[in-house]
């Protein structure tokens, strides 16, 4: 994992990593300890290897051809996951491999279909996303592929069965709860289950891959086969299940883990279960390095390593020192959820600037109730392959429960403090992990606190810091105030604003007043007017172009270069400490991995400007 953070971060040509990977071969010889630099080194290159290259195709629209291996459906549209294996440019096909993503308007299932696209491939805003093929749909048809043979008749099966049994609202909840994915969600519902901490039960894990197997196993109990030959046909049925979700890192990651659990069982040796996650980490970065930047593969990683590694210390300390039988049962599902809550927190403050509070308390009614109407679901699928009526019986009191699972939601959200919003830099949150380790414990401790001190001091520094994205200017005045200079208001502008943890501005100079201000709303000026305007030691005029004088320092550039700085989600950070000023270049839509490095670059540049 080090060795893929390294390569990616520092971007060093590959040819100094496979030297370096020569030379610590050869020293490895005589000291094994270098077989961890090796590793290091080789995953660079791994890495190396795996990371899009440029396409050199033109601007024009072309045709292609792939296999949609992955589908993620969204209130509005569906974002698809295509491989592109053919481009028909003029009257030749050529060969392409090529992953990339397409945003379709309709929600059919296409998973597993062959769609021909006449558009041009971009660059993902997303770093590490895969391409971004816009344009529209002229063809699709089955194909001779495991995806269209087997995948997307049962996902076909699955998706029209929950439309035909539940009203929309049902519908979109029961579609998460068995396929996997919160994007059907509308808004104000997926605010709720957020609030609520219990969002989590729409990503199919664990908990599905159990149900799926306990059901292959109950109806493979009574049938006279080798135990070898039903563990086979449960790991087929864990793969097929895999498939139709769309391969999802957590959904992957659950079917790994129980595939080397149940090998230990058919092979009877003991296991421990740290080693089965570590090995399941590892085969995922090799298969793909670029999972360490994935959301979903973080949260599904975290969760597990909180319960396995936090939940054995709760059991044995808390848990069995209570004597009442009723008071345990209860105790142990707070105690899991706790722990899977208590290493996902960093990544939920980071990505969503949240940290329910009541998760632990919410999940202990809400998971046993999910858990109850996934079972419904499935046995509805299976009967209804024999009867559909049985399974228009069956899903009834899955609709009860599905609606009381909302309002119970609801009531949750509703309560004070549900939910509290922070923006934490990634430098504070990446150390809590390190904390595991008792041996450094408090060496992390005293080095989470230099860190808050070095944070604090470089907050204090009288700077000025301009921020250039989402085709807007964000300043920050020496004492904190935050004004925002824009022509247009945009989505991804909204969402800049959030990741700097700003709800709030105290000066807006735009043609509306589209979002909260705590002091003045300022018109932006019409054609061949301007606007001046001086806040102590800053002066900010602003007409076809912005200037920014602070002190004898000027920050000058056009609404064009502002249009280029900004393109693609990249975000330009200038810091100025009056006389001089330094420049930095970062990602909207960055992972914490990335943040981390950023936020460490931004202290250094502030704590230089006091020399």
């Amino acid at each position: 994992m080090f060795g893929t953070l390294l390569q990616s971060v520092l971007n060093v040509p590959i040819f100094y990593y496979v030297a370096a990977s020569g030379v610590a071969l050869v020293v490895s010889f005589w000291n094994r300890r270098f077989l961890y630099v090796l590793i290091m080194m080789m995953a660079a290159v791994n890495m190396d290897l795996r990371l899009p290259g440029g396409i050199d195709i033109g601007e024009r629209d072309l045709q292609y051809s792939g296999i949609v291996i992955g589908e993620d459906y969204h209130e509005h549209y569906t974002r698809l996951l295509l491989h592109v294996d053919r481009v028909v440019v003029r009257t030749d096909t050529m060969h392409f491999d090529l992953p990339v993503e397409y945003y379709a308007r309709q929600q059919a299932v296409l998973l597993g279909k062959r769609l021909t696209i006449r558009g041009r491939i971009r660059s993902s805003r997303y770093a590490h996303r895969p391409y971004i093929l816009s344009g529209d749909i002229i063809a699709f048809r089955s194909h001779r592929h495991l995806f269209s043979a087997v995948l997307n008749p049962v996902r076909k099966y699955i998706d029209d069965s929950l439309r035909e049994l539940f009203d929309d609202e049902h519908y979109r909840i029961a579609s998460g709860l068995t396929l996997g994915g919160s994007g059907r969600l509308d808004g104000e519902l997926k605010e709720v289950f957020s609030r609520a901490g219990i969002l989590h039960i729409l990503a199919v894990s664990g908990l599905h891959v159990g149900f799926v197997s306990l059901f292959l196993g109950l109806i493979l109990l009574f049938t006279p086969l080798d135990h070898r030959l039903k563990f086979l046909i449960v790991m087929c049925g864990l793969v097929l299940y895999a498939g139709v979700t769309g391969f999802r890192p957590s959904v992957c990651r659950a079917t790994l883990m129980a595939f080397l659990l149940g090998l230990a069982l058919v092979l009877q040796r003991n296991i421990n279960h740290i080693h089965v996650i570590n090995i399941t980490g590892i085969v995922f970065l090799v298969a793909n390095p670029l999972l360490i930047f994935d959301v979903g593969a973080q949260f599904s990683f975290a969760a597990v390593y909180g319960i396995l590694y936090l939940y054995p210390k709760i059991e044995e300390r808390i848990i069995r020192k209570v004597h009442q039988r009723f008071i345990r049962i209860l105790l142990t599902p707070m105690a899991v959820s706790l722990s899977a809550q208590t290493f996902v927190a960093p990544f939920a403050i980071y990505y969503f600037h949240r940290l329910p509070t009541l998760a632990v308390f919410t999940n202990l009614i809400i998971v046993p109730v999910a858990s109850i109407i996934i079972v419904l679901l499935f046995i509805s699928f299976l009967t209804g392959l024999v009867c559909f009526t049985f399974a228009k019986i069956i899903v009834v009191p899955a609709s009860l429960l599905i609606a009381f699972l909302i309002g119970l939601s609801k009531f949750f959200a509703s309560i004070p403090f549900s939910a509290i919003n922070l923006t934490v830099s990634p430098v504070v949150l990446i150390p809590f992990y390190l904390m595991i380790w008792k041996k450094i414990r408090k060496l992390v401790l005293f080095v989470l606190l230099a860190i808050i001190l070095i944070l604090s001091l470089a907050s204090s520094i009288n700077h000025l810091t301009v921020r250039i994205a989402a085709k807007g200017v964000l300043i920050t005045m020496p004492d904190g105030r935050n004004i925002l200079v824009s022509r247009q208001t945009s989505l991804a502008q909204r969402i800049f604003l959030e990741k700097q943890g700003i709800t709030e501005l105290d000066y807006l100079v735009s043609p509306s007043m589209a979002y909260a201000i705590r002091h003045k709303h300022i018109t932006f000026p019409e054609r061949m007017n301007f606007r001046r305007l001086n806040y102590g030691d800053t002066e900010i005029y602003v007409a076809d172009r912005v200037v920014i004088t602070f002190r004898t320092d000027k920050i000058e550039f056009d609404w064009d270069d502002l249009t280029k700085i900004s393109r693609d989600g990249r975000i330009t950070y200038i810091i100025s400490n009056g006389e001089e000023q330094q420049v930095l270049r970062g990602s909207l839509y960055s992972s914490i991995v990335e943040q981390t490095v950023l936020d460490i670059r931004i202290v250094l540049a502030r704590l230089s400007t006091i020399f």
